[in-house]
């Protein structure tokens, strides 16, 4: 999966969004400073807040796009929108042009004054436009509403509890904690699923009444009313009919495009290398492209299922600057001896 700097959640970019809206509790600043600090990990670069007597926002960023604009949370030049995203838009040079040629004036080079303007523009519409991967929050003032939403497939994660006609929201469940309104109860159904299923399905979470957002979804409160809608549905292409060879190449065209696409970064990229047919194919594409390519991996050397000869093998090939942290800590991992450490 490809990276950017050094940190990465399922190999994507990380940064982190919290919001608590204000109808039935207001609150001390301290708690969206504390739902920030909760997040730090995921945003070492710059961390903001966004406070009124409706809504309480905060961001922490790892900056890939625009290193010095671009700061969260954003807002409007006339302050009627605020805008917490994690996340990156890869079309958003495109947008940009598009939404300049109708007239909007943009501050920065950033993504996320892409996706600032856009919501402007084409209000929740805009989400069908963005080619990429987020999870953001939009406060817009003159109609006291709170917007979320999801990507596509559900690549940056957001999660939301409701606490009476109130919305809490944010990247991790942590952030949510930091409200005083927020309950910590398990969910038994979500833990029967993540014993007998190794996941939790969402909308659920190990947390009772707190919910992912799903996936190509979005959620929008006003005056403490929510309704949850989709924005995308899976294309139903079965009704063209493909033959090997066209399929061949459209496998290979959206390939191309899509690691390009990854590769539009402000800072250094790296890659994480597997071994396995995914990242291979992704750092075949990137050295197609004329990229400098580092990769990374974690190896089990010793192990029946290490699969540090493929890693290295795919490093020699495309000749890339690789390093690499061994996990044989020496444990016996059998597994009769991982059922004696489980029942003690």
């Amino acid at each position: 999966m490809c990276l950017h700097s050094s940190a990465a959640e399922g190999g994507s970019v990380l940064c982190g969004i919290a919001g608590f809206t204000q109808r039935s509790c207001v609150l001390s600043s301290n708690h969206i400073s504390s739902a920030v600090r909760s997040l730090i990990h995921r945003g070492p670069d710059q961390q903001g807040v966004y406070e009124s007597q409706d809504v309480s926002l905060g961001a922490v960023r790892l900056k890939i796009i625009d290193l010095v604009d671009g700061d969260q949370p954003m807002i409007s030049e006339d302050g009627d929108v605020v805008l917490v995203f994690n996340g990156e838009i890869y079309n958003y040079k495109e947008l940009r042009t598009e939404l300049i040629a109708r007239g909007c004036r943009f501050l920065t080079s950033s993504d996320t004054e892409v996706v600032l303007h856009a919501f402007r523009e084409w209000d929740t519409g805009c989400f069908r436009r963005f080619r990429g991967m987020f999870a953001l929050g939009i406060w817009e003032n003159s109609q006291k509403r709170l917007v979320l939403a999801r990507d596509r497939v559900g690549i940056k994660p957001l999660f939301f509890y409701r606490a009476g006609h109130d919305i809490l929201f944010g990247s991790e469940i942590k952030a949510i904690f930091e409200h005083p309104a927020a309950h910590r109860k398990i969910n038994i159904d979500a833990l029967n699923c993540f014993l007998s299923l190794n996941y939790v399905p969402g909308p659920h979470t190990m947390v009772d009444g707190i919910e992912k957002l799903r996936p190509g979804h979005v959620l929008e409160w006003v005056d403490g009313r929510t309704q949850v809608t989709s924005y995308w549905r899976p294309v139903d292409g079965s009704s063209r009919k493909w033959n090997l060879e066209d399929a061949k190449q459209e496998l290979e065209s959206l390939l191309r495009q899509s690691v390009r696409e990854h590769l539009i970064a402000d800072v250094p990229l790296g890659i994480w290398a597997s071994g396995g047919l995914d990242s291979s194919t992704i750092i075949h594409y990137a050295a197609e492209s004329g990229a400098h390519i580092k990769t990374f991996s974690i190896t089990f050397k010793g192990r029946s299922f290490d699969e540090t000869p493929y890693i290295h093998e795919v490093s020699r090939r495309y000749g890339t600057e690789h390093s690499e942290f061994d996990l044989n800590t020496g444990v016996d991992l059998s597994a009769d001896r991982a059922v004696r450490l489980l029942l003690g």
